[in-house]
């Protein structure tokens, strides 16, 4: 086993329940695990260094997603014969129920989420994890006698998975990532686009490339945002003078019923409703579920309003996509109050573009304030790109991009932070910035002395 983070401690959890013997190892020089090698005193520990002594005995390598297949020694292991696989394909060998499996670039989660909130409320048991909540292998483990698996899986986890069959998939959209470990666009998609290799039902997204993304011989359909094309694509429809997410002609849920119905939330509910097809779950079921769904931590969640400003936390937003995404819908409702967006964006880059970003930003932001290690190819990205009417603003953290913010913003704008950019270099992970983000707001606005 390489790597012993979540998934890693899962797969000695799970190997050792199947009594198979396996050594651990973490290619972290400073990293050490004595709860670890307390808990498996049968398996035999590393860090740093592969020991030389184990070369021989290795005959199988469950590659962790956070350490990269085509590294030397991996590739070295896999070109003299050794199998390299991970969590997910353990998975996908044993696993004896359905699997609905999601991909994408953004949105994933709450793809994930809904899917299986939606089959809650239908009656069925369901076991949710993968690169969302519990690793994949645990729910195996698990006495619950679930019905079916819902997955959410990234490129990492896809790489080296190669025997996944599943009940329904989507890879929901794909926009520029993780480019400091693919070397293409192109390399990307295909490690996204193998979530369709083995599925019965191919959802695709309306507007992309899909068509190429699966054989002649998988069952499509499509979801977007126009009126479908056919029958069996969901899209919206107008009824009356409503709009309503639609299977064909057919109206499933008024969009005025979604308690969250901007047009990236309707595009996820989309999804998430053809991912279900195959269980029939009634129109009651849906608006039910949509009427009360709030939407997940750290995804475009409001933190406070004060003196008529929002401030916003889009911290998941950890690409240039995501970003974008939360520029359009959040800058659409500030001029729809008569504001503008402020944007605080920063961290680690990831070797991405942020050119995209300068044609949103010009529609509805008044000043970007950047923060964090790449700053400075975001502003070299963006400075002649932008309106000369834009304040561009760098501070070193995020705690001082919200004291800039807070000085510039009128009643009527939104504070958004939706960084385009990885956390790690000065946060553990997107959960600790939105909560050191949302802790920062509320005492920058003096609310935490209400």
């Amino acid at each position: 086993m390489v790597g012993l983070g979540l998934t890693g401690q899962s797969v000695l959890s799970y190997l050792t329940s199947a009594g198979e013997p396996m050594l651990a190892f973490d290619t972290r020089e400073d990293f050490r695990a004595p709860q670890l090698e307390q808990n498996y005193p049968a398996v035999k520990f590393a860090y740093g260094t592969l020991p030389n002594t184990w070369k021989k005995k290795i005959s199988r390598i469950i590659l962790s997603p956070g350490v990269a297949r085509t590294e030397a020694w991996i590739a070295s292991f896999e070109a003299s014969g050794v199998e390299v696989i991970g969590d997910i394909e353990l998975f996908a060998r044993a696993a004896s129920k359905p699997i609905i499996a999601i991909t994408g670039s953004n949105g994933k989660s709450t793809v994930t989420t809904l899917v299986s909130e939606l089959l809650q409320q239908a009656g069925f048991q369901v076991g949710m994890g993968g690169n969302i909540g519990r690793p994949a292998l645990d729910l195996l483990l698990d006495p619950l006698d679930y019905d079916l698996y819902v997955l959410e899986l990234s490129s990492f986890q896809l790489e080296t998975t190669y025997s996944l069959h599943s009940l329904s998939s989507v890879v929901l959209n794909i926009s520029e990532d993780h480019m400091d470990r693919y070397p293409s666009l192109d390399a990307y998609i295909q490690a996204k686009t193998k979530i369709y290799n083995d599925t019965e039902l191919a959802v695709l997204p309306k507007g992309h490339a899909s068509d190429f993304w699966v054989t002649r011989q998988t069952k499509k359909v499509y979801f977007g945002l126009e009126h479908p094309q056919s029958e069996q694509d969901y899209g919206v429809v107008l009824q009356d003078n409503q709009a309503w997410l639609s299977r064909g002609s057919r109206p499933l849920v008024k969009v005025s019923d979604m308690l969250l119905n901007a047009p990236h939330y309707q595009l996820n509910a989309l999804a998430a409703i053809a991912l279900c097809q195959d269980y029939d779950l009634s129109e009651e079921v849906f608006t039910d579920v949509l009427s009360r769904f709030r939407g997940l931590a750290h995804r475009t969640q409001w933190v406070a309003t004060h003196h008529g400003v929002s401030w916003i936390d889009d911290s998941k937003g950890t690409n240039v996509g995501a970003t974008l995404t939360a520029i359009q819908s959040l800058g659409y409702q500030a001029q729809q109050q008569g504001g503008k967006l402020i944007l605080l964006a920063g961290g680690v880059g990831k070797g991405a573009d942020f050119s995209p970003l300068a044609s949103s930003l010009n529609q509805y932001a008044k000043q970007l304030v950047l923060f964090g290690r790449d700053q400075h190819l975001i502003e070299q990205a963006l400075t002649t790109e932008l309106d000369g009417e834009i304040l561009m603003s760098c501070t070193q953290t995020l705690e001082q991009a919200v004291a800039v913010a807070k000085q510039n913003a009128v009643s009527g704008d939104i504070v958004l932070l939706s960084p385009a950019c990885a956390s790690f270099d000065q946060f553990e992970n997107y959960h600790d910035r939105g909560e050191k983000f949302a802790a920062w707001v509320k005492q920058a606005l003096e609310l935490d002395r209400v």
